[in-house]
């Protein structure tokens, strides 16, 4: 019976430190989630005022057609860009974004797509998948860095122009709340313009050049609000499971507190029927 109870504090004491680190991962958790959910927020109307100006821009008449609009072969060749987390517990935020990367794979040809990875998660399952891997970047732990950020912008970018992919794709999770996220799969490049409503512009010195700079511009932003909404999403998954797991001990530890009761309150009752027993037969002789 002591025994038994010695097991049970024992397990007690372990549920008790794996809570602490569940609890403290989760604070931890919150505040990154905090901080880059803000860069976020901030960004998106910016990306969204930058995306209709450039496709109203791109739909008047007497634009003329730029090189990043043309469609360099749709999906024959293409470069899939994987954004994953470079550690774990995150619920299945990963598997969600590894499996939206494969049903890419699978309608577009193994063979027709190489991959770049962003995340370790990433790197460690597609190294072992047989596809192609152009380039990978790790280490960067849902930490947002422009400098990268706009480093890979300008690899996708270049591997376009030079007719080393016919199209670009990316895959990543988009943040709806701390509960809602979709994982998706969405073209980067070419870009497609969209039949907006109509609007007159004036353009100086002449709309060929503003057009291209703008492009520009909208795909160095399109891509931080990509790793935003990807780094978003993955401090959401993993504050969502960090406190599932310390909900999850708080319930465990209780059942074993009360076990532990039980235990400790037969041992007291057997031990009075113990001595009870021994006072009688001392009586009867």
């Amino acid at each position: 019976m002591l025994q038994s109870i010695k097991q049970i504090k024992s397990r007690i004491r372990s549920v008790e430190n794996s809570k602490k680190v569940t609890s403290a991962m989760q604070m931890i958790s919150v505040a990154k989630l905090n901080q880059t959910q803000s860069k976020l927020f901030s960004l998106r109307p910016y990306a969204l005022k930058l995306e209709g100006l450039m496709h109203n821009l791109a739909c008047l008449p007497h634009s003329l057609p730029l090189e990043y609009f043309k469609n360099n072969g749709a999906r024959d060749n293409s470069v899939l860009c994987v954004i994953t987390s470079d550690n774990g517990l995150c619920g299945v935020y990963n598997q969600n974004v590894i499996r939206a990367a494969e049903e890419f794979l699978e309608d577009s040809g193994r063979d027709k797509v190489s991959l770049i990875l962003i995340g370790q998660k990433g790197l460690n399952y597609f190294r072992k998948s047989g596809v192609k891997i152009m380039n990978s970047y790790v280490g960067l732990n849902a930490r947002f860095s422009q400098g990268v950020c706009d480093k890979i912008t300008a690899q996708l970018i270049q591997v376009f122009l030079s007719g080393e992919a016919g199209s670009v794709f990316l895959a990543y999770s988009s943040f709806g709340n701390s509960i809602i996220q979709t994982a998706l799969v969405e073209q980067f490049l070419s870009i497609k313009p969209k039949n907006l409503k109509p609007v007159e512009y004036i353009a100086e010195p002449n709309l060929k050049n503003i057009l291209a700079g703008l492009v520009l511009q909208y795909l160095v932003v399109k891509m931080r609000l990509v790793f935003l909404e990807a780094f978003t999403c993955e401090h959401a998954a993993r504050t969502v499971a960090m406190k599932t797991a310390s909900d999850n001990a708080k319930e465990l530890l209780e059942g074993l507190v009360l076990l532990r009761n039980k235990v400790r309150q037969a041992g007291i009752t057997q031990d009075i029927l113990e001595i009870a027993s021994s006072v009688e037969a001392l009586r009867g002789e």
